[in-house]
């Protein structure tokens, strides 16, 4: 029996038991529902249990329905998210492309460090593509505090230089490396520590945080180019991102 015709079995069942336990339900809410007392709840609860009893396998496929239609509606939700990354002007990247890729990354992320070679080398071969930096601290309060100083370092325009710095820092990355980081690229110090005050910072970091649970990342570097996740960082990953680069080119996106 299939889901629909075991779910609709269900209802009729409950329905009949209603009928006949409530041969005088004509009681209704302010909403025109049957109103129910105890002794009829306590009596539907009893033949949905038996119901159930004789034919378990309708909670696993329910369960399974349950999940893909969850699955679906992610889909839809990621896609919606990921127009909005590719379309909107952000100071988090570097190249002027009109094909974009996303990345969700940390900064203590050895994957993250190892794919940024690749990325960057892929932005000085296909001069239309642009990569926007999704900072998404989930590693340690060193990775957090890096995130904090990045986004602030936005005010005396410098992000990719210290972006960049971050990214090849050879060691973890916690609070003391950040402000050396920062005073070697030429920020100044005393000002980045002031603007990383500011709420809008984590107010951002909270708003990826939450895109990157909804949109399903369990870990980084994820990317996001077109229609296509590319988690972790694939020996292949250069070639990969250059495959749907060139499909976006010859096909178009359609989510960009």
């Amino acid at each position: 029996m299939s889901l629909i015709r075991q779910l609709l079995a269900a209802a009729v069942a409950i329905t009949t038991a209603a009928a006949i336990v409530i041969p005088s339900a004509n009681a209704q809410d302010a909403q025109g529902k049957a109103v129910f007392d105890a002794t009829q709840k306590e009596a539907i609860r009893a033949i949905v249990k038996e119901y159930l009893l004789e034919q378990p396998e309708i909670l696993r496929e329910a369960i399974t329905e349950l999940n893909r239609r969850q699955e679906v509606a992610a889909e839809v939700e990621r896609k919606k998210a990921l127009a909005t990354l590719y379309k909107e002007e952000t100071p988090f990247s570097t190249g002027d492309g009109k094909i974009t890729l996303v990345e969700f990354f940390d900064y203590n992320c050895g994957y993250c460090r190892k794919a940024f070679s690749k990325v960057v080398g892929l932005t000085q071969e296909e001069k239309d593509l642009r990569v926007v930096f999704v900072e998404f601290p989930i590693l340690s309060e060193g990775s957090r505090v890096a995130s904090q100083a990045a986004i602030a370092a936005t005010k005396q325009n410098k992000y990719w230089k210290f972006h960049r710095a971050l990214m090849t820092h050879n060691g973890p990355v916690n609070a003391d490396v950040v402000f050396q980081v920062a005073g070697d690229v030429g920020l100044d110090v005393k000002k980045l520590k002031a603007d990383m005050k500011a709420p809008e910072v984590d107010a951002l970091i909270e708003k990826n945080l939450q895109l990157g649970t909804a949109m399903g990342i369990q870990g980084t570097p994820a990317f996001f180019i077109g229609d296509q996740a590319i988690p972790g960082a694939p020996d292949e990953l250069k070639s990969m991102l250059k495959k749907e680069v060139a499909n976006i080119r010859e096909k178009g996106c359609s989510v960009c």
